[in-house]
């Protein structure tokens, strides 16, 4: 029986139908919400590949279960990130033009 989980992610209030309570948040990320910016790599919280952050914590959404989240967390992937990116503005361009001198090491 499917039960449907509400989710806070990147600034939107959503619905996952998901058939485990226990399912990993990546599945729900990638397979029902369609964003890829949280990869599969090692399925064992070692890679890195699947971080999101929730409240601001990074947390390896690989083994993070649906069940564990509450619906006022704030849950931000990468195309999260890219959004609030494109809304600010650098302060500083992005091609810089820095002279470097190419410096010899004397041994005297």
């Amino acid at each position: 029986m499917a039960t449907s989980v509400p989710l806070h992610i990147n600034g939107q209030s959503v619905t996952v139908n998901a058939d485990d309570p226990d399912m990993p948040l990546l599945y729900a990320l990638r397979d029902n919400l369609k964003l890829r910016g949280p990869r599969f790599g090692c399925g064992l919280e070692q890679c890195g590949s699947c971080t999101v952050r929730v409240d601001g914590e990074a947390v390896r959404s690989c083994i993070t279960p649906l069940s564990s989240l509450k619906p006022v967390q704030k849950i931000v992937t990468l195309e999260g990130l890219a959004r609030r990116r494109n809304r600010t503005r650098c302060r500083r361009p992005l091609s810089t033009s820095r002279q470097y001198s190419a410096g010899t090491a004397s041994t005297a």
